[in-house]
């Protein structure tokens, strides 16, 4: 959350973004588009989503998000049906997630490991 909120991606744009890559939660017409790469992926945005927003959404992506997470259809569908652990380290690797050792060491020092995105 803290690399989405750097690249000042949009929280409506945010939320789904770590439910996908988190949970493996299907994305949604609109964002299915858009990480497959679609021109037609506009078509699918709602009318109040900005240029801008869609900028950072895609600039966040280019620099933090999994490179197996997008690209295209076929890569996404792979990424849906990864286990929470596969997706975990992917995550792991691109530093988007503590690992699991990380986290366990935190929480006995009662240190946060989430920030919140938006103050």
């Amino acid at each position: 959350m803290k690399s989405l909120h750097h690249w000042q991606v949009d929280k409506d744009f945010a939320d789904p973004m770590y439910n996908y890559l988190t949970h493996g939660w299907e994305p949604g017409g609109f964002f299915m588009a858009w990480y497959a790469n679609e021109a037609t992926a506009i078509l699918h945005s709602h009318p109040a989503n900005t240029v801008e927003a869609l900028k950072n959404l895609t600039k966040w992506m280019i620099n933090c998000m999994p490179a197996e997470a997008w690209g295209s259809r076929a890569q996404i569908r792979a990424w849906l049906k990864m286990t929470d652990a596969q997706r975990r380290l992917h995550l792991e690797f691109s530093d988007l997630v503590y690992s699991e050792q990380d986290e366990i060491m935190m929480a006995l020092k009662n240190e946060r490991t989430v920030e919140p995105l938006f103050y």
